[in-house]
C-alpha cells in the first residue's frame, strides 16, 4: 500500500505530540514543517526518530549548493528531507551526495503558484515549470518528486526513475480547497508502494481522525 504521511500543521509540539500519539497505531510517517521546526525542532525531530518515528522533514531549502550543504549537516537523520527545485540542478545534486542517508524529495510547486505567475516569471505554464523541475531531479539522483495529484500521471510517465509525493489529497473536496487539492480516487491508480500521500487538516482536524484515516486506507487499498 501507498505510505500515508500525516502533516504535524502546528507551531506547537505539544499539540504535535498528541496528534503522533493518537495516529501512530496507523501510521509510521510524520511531517515536520519549518514553522514547528523553528526552535527546538532539531531536539525535538531527533527524539521521535529515537522514539520510533519516522520524519518527514519538509524545509524546502533553496541556497547555493555550498549553504545548502553546510545546512545539511545539522539536519538529524530523518526518513525524507525536502529541498526546492528553484534551487536548480547543482544544488540538488550537492544535497543528495551530501546526505546519502536521507531520501531528498524536490519541491516542484508550491500550491500558491498560479498559471499566470508561472508564465509571467519562467515563460512557461505550470505544467512546463513540473517538467523542467522534475528532468532536474531525476539527473540529480534525487529520491523523488513533490508534485500536485492532478499532475501525478505526466511525472509517473515521464520520469519513472522518481518516488511521487502528493501533498493535499482529500477523501472529500471542498469549495474552499486550493486549485491543487486532489482527490484520493484521481490519484490512486498512478501510485505504488513506495509513493507518498500527505494529508493534513482532513485528518488531524476532523471530528474522528483515527476513523477518517481508516477511510483513506480503505480506499487506496
Amino acid at each position: 500500500m501507498t505510505r500515508i504521511c500525516i502533516a504535524l500543521n502546528t507551531k506547537s509540539w505539544d499539540e504535535a505530540r498528541k496528534i503522533i500519539n493518537l495516529l501512530r497505531g496507523e501510521v509510521e510517517l510524520f511531517k515536520v514543517g519549518l514553522p514547528l521546526y523553528l526552535g527546538k525542532g532539531k531536539e525535538e525531530v531527533s527524539a521521535l526518530i529515537r522514539d520510533g518515528i519516522k520524519v518527514f522533514l519538509d524545509l524546502k531549502l533553496n541556497d547555493i549548493p555550498s549553504v545548502v550543504s553546510l545546512s545539511l549537516e545539522e539536519i538529524p537523520k530523518v526518513e525524507i528531507l525536502t529541498v526546492h527545485g528553484l534551487g536548480g540542478y547543482e544544488m540538488v545534486k550537492w544535497a543528495v551526495k551530501k546526505r546519502e542517508d536521507i531520501k531528498i524529495v524536490v519541491v516542484s510547486l508550491m500550491t500558491s503558484i498560479s498559471e499566470d505567475w508561472a508564465f509571467g516569471v519562467f515563460k512557461r505554464g505550470v505544467k512546463g515549470l513540473i517538467s523542467n523541475i522534475a528532468r532536474i531531479s531525476s539527473e540529480a539522483g534525487a529520491w523523488g518528486l513533490v508534485a500536485p495529484g492532478n499532475f501525478a500521471g505526466f511525472v509517473r510517465k515521464n520520469f519513472k526513475s522518481l518516488k511521487l509525493v502528493i501533498p493535499g489529497v482529500r477523501l472529500e473536496r471542498s469549495k474552499d480547497d486550493h486549485i491543487f487539492a486532489t482527490d484520493i480516487f484521481e490519484v490512486k491508480r498512478w501510485l505504488d508502494k513506495n509513493d507518498v500521500l500527505v494529508l493534513g487538516r482532513e485528518i488531524t482536524e476532523s471530528y474522528d481522525p483515527l476513523g477518517k484515516l481508516r477511510r483513506v486506507k480503505e480506499e487506496i487499498g
